[in-house]
């Protein structure tokens, strides 16, 4: 039975609403009871009178003593924190050699939010500290996107003046987009097992799925860059004529564009726009695009050429994630109610 309501403000900026006298005596709701809002996928609002389910920790351990190969040991803590564990333990009852803790440390300085809380011979106790409610995933996404926006601009000024220096700063935030890649998978992880289940759980899925592909692609777009920043640093090293350095920033800028076009898409849920993205890299960064067409008058050294066509290639890379992020932005589309589509259950 739809009950209408007019919503009332309260204070400054915060809206109230009643509820139904024969709602509340049914489910034996009053004043102070705590309820929980959940925002469906559909844009309605669900009010439910159930707690919240405790969201269960887990400790992971591990022993050093069974992994022949220390790679593999520091790969599945770095998985054990990105799929939320707040207590990761490594032991070992032969004892932890000092190059293995110091293995251990740099593994563990790549992770946003954790700590050693116990270190001895025999073992090493990391805890996490991060709290993920001050940490939304789109949040953390626009950060990222910032940071991104900010080395393309550097890598573009790089290759129009030649200044080496935006180079290094250009690896300096790559590795704090790294750090941040790592928090967000952690968040997807977490938000998945916290979420309500039962007719929300199937579109929970999808998003962590759509979420984690779009991260990735943020995280490879900003691997790419570094690497066009060191092939730059390369370049500095040739007498390059200007004309072909200017050709290089224009096609960065151009990547920048398509970049904001991406992310615009993607948190507004513009399908025109992200089919727009798709269009472009289609059409501009496709199968098709070869290294004479971009560079059609470059005849330098072979060395040169080797420098262009490694820039070129991780530029396209960073166009061809903006397509990912593309998809993912009309994937989302098709599942929300719009003037263009139109959803119900069969």
């Amino acid at each position: 039975m739809p009950y209408v309501r007019r919503l009332q403000k309260v204070g400054s900026g915060t809206l109230t609403v009643s509820l139904p006298s024969r709602w509340v005596k049914a489910k034996g709701v009053s004043a102070g009871d705590v309820v929980e809002i959940t925002e469906m996928a559909d844009g309605s609002l669900r009010l439910s009178t159930e707690a919240r389910p405790r969201v269960k920790h887990t400790a992971v351990t591990f022993d050093a003593g069974k992994f022949s190969d220390k790679g593999l040991l520091n790969r599945l803590i770095v998985g054990a924190y990105l799929q939320g564990s707040e207590e990761i333990r490594v032991i070992s009852g032969e004892g932890l050699p000092g190059e293995l803790q110091s293995s251990i440390s740099k593994t563990i300085d790549m992770l946003p939010g954790v700590e050693v809380v116990e270190q001895t011979y025999r073992r090493v106790i990391i805890q996490s500290f991060v709290d993920p409610e001050r940490f939304p995933f789109d949040v953390l996404i626009k950060r990222i996107q910032v940071m991104l926006t900010t080395i393309i601009n550097d890598l573009a000024e790089a290759a129009r003046t030649g200044r080496t220096d935006l180079l290094y700063d250009i690896e300096r935030i790559e590795n704090k987009i790294d750090e941040l890649y790592f928090l967000c998978v952690r968040q997807i992880f977490i938000g998945v097992k916290s979420r309500v289940h039962g007719e929300m759980a199937a579109d929970n899925y999808l998003t962590a799925i759509g979420d984690r592909l779009v991260v990735r692609a943020l995280e490879e777009m900003a691997d790419s860059v570094k690497m066009a920043a060191g092939e730059l640093n390369l370049l500095s090293q040739h007498s390059v004529d200007a004309n072909l350095r200017m050709s290089i920033a224009k096609l960065i800028e151009s990547i920048q564009v398509l970049l904001g076009k991406t992310m615009k898409a993607f948190f507004s849920l513009d399908a025109a726009l992200a089919n727009e993205v798709i269009e472009t890299t289609t059409r501009d960064w496709g199968e098709h695009i070869s290294y004479s067409e971009i560079f059609p008058s470059e005849s330098g050294d072979a060395s040169v050429a080797v420098i262009m066509r490694n820039i070129l290639w991780n530029i396209i890379s960073v166009a061809r994630n903006c397509k990912i992020i593309a998809e993912v932005t009309l994937n989302r589309f098709v599942r929300t109610p719009s003037r263009l589509v139109e959803l119900e259950t069969i």
